[in-house]
């Protein structure tokens, strides 16, 4: 047999052999993506106006229980008196979000001389703080595979 013959039978096994490993691979990658991916639907409630926008932002929560970083920003028209959103193919994981009707459209929360917020604003859980924003811990919304519902209720 030739040795051309041999060298070109070999790379053929070979290109096959990592086409083959390359299409097994990717389809473990889709399949474990998909187990990990849910879908959030997201429900803003006692929406009392249709002007500005609503601004929601969804933040990673760090493993010692602090405020990772932004891995979602929505823009929504707002709808009285419920906005309804859904966001396909999220992480599982756990997250805390917050809301802000823009009621003038600034890009900007409005307060008064003091820091108070004077615009519609809401965070995951409902969370509360006392003279103050509410608690991370408070406000942590754990996300599984299964997805999950992300209600926030506007405080006026």
């Amino acid at each position: 047999m030739n040795l051309d013959l041999i060298i070109l039978r070999g790379c053929r096994t070979a290109a096959g052999t990592i086409a083959t490993a390359t299409v097994v691979l990717l389809l473990s990658l889709s399949a474990l993506r998909a187990a990990s991916a849910a879908e959030v639907a997201i429900v803003i409630d006692d929406v009392r106006s249709g002007a500005g926008v609503l601004r929601i932002q969804i933040l990673a929560v760090t493993e010692d229980g602090k405020e990772g970083e932004a891995v979602a920003a929505l823009m929504l028209p707002p709808a009285a008196p419920q906005t309804r959103a859904t966001l396909y193919d999220f992480v599982s994981g756990r997250y805390l979000a917050r809301v802000h009707h823009d009621l003038d459209g600034d890009g900007e929360m409005a307060t008064n001389l003091v820091g108070m917020p004077q615009e519609p604003w809401g965070v995951s859980n409902d969370a509360r703080g006392r003279f103050g924003p509410p608690k991370v811990a408070d406000m942590i919304l754990d996300i599984g595979a299964d997805g999950a519902v992300l209600r926030m209720t506007l405080v006026h």
